[in-house]
């Protein structure tokens, strides 16, 4: 894989690179798995005590927005786009926002590998379609719904930031490179 620098989507410590002279389509995918990998390098190995412990004063928290994210994008591309049938949600007409309510017993590891796993069967959806293909309900284009995932995950990835770092002082924007080998 290349480092992004080019017209493909490359890797660039351990998070994809949006190709840098990519045409649309790539460059879209390419920025979208940059925040979801974000996402997840924000959060993995963290330890799960220390990320409960910290909420926004509404209630949100880190586990909530990263079950937010999983059904967010079921939702737009899977349900919205795809019309597909009888996907599950963890939001229910008692409580709206039960996405963001997650019990206890669930670690962020099987939070951040659901999510994973439903991205990419999103994204095996937006490969076979064309930027263009109107959702199967409400309208929307398959540019605009890739374009909507990807400002909501940069601006959950603000709130992951924050709630980060008042869990346990972890900070930064991107992964560093490894250190060259001697």
């Amino acid at each position: 894989m290349t480092d992004g620098r080019g017209t493909e989507n490359g890797l660039r410590n351990g998070v994809v690179e949006a190709a840098h002279r990519g045409d649309e389509r790539t460059a879209l995918v390419g920025f979208l798995q940059h925040q979801r990998d974000l996402v997840a390098w924000k959060l993995a190995g963290a330890d799960d005590a220390a990320l409960r412990a910290v909420a926004t004063p509404t209630g949100l928290t880190l586990h909530g927005v990263v079950r937010h994210l999983e059904n967010v994008e079921r939702s737009w591309i899977r349900d919205v786009f795809a019309g597909q049938a009888d996907l599950a949600y963890d939001w229910t007409d008692e409580d709206p926002d039960g996405e963001l309510h997650v019990p206890a017993d669930i670690p962020m590891a099987t939070l951040l590998a659901n999510y994973a796993a439903e991205t990419a069967l999103c994204d095996r959806v937006i490969a076979a379609s064309d930027l263009d293909a109107v959702s199967s309900r409400d309208g929307f284009n398959l540019r605009w719904i890739v374009l909507h995932l990807i400002e909501e995950t940069a601006r959950h990835l603000g709130h992951i930031d924050l709630l980060r770092e008042n869990a346990d002082g972890e900070v930064g924007e991107e992964p560093k490179p490894a250190p060259a080998e001697v």
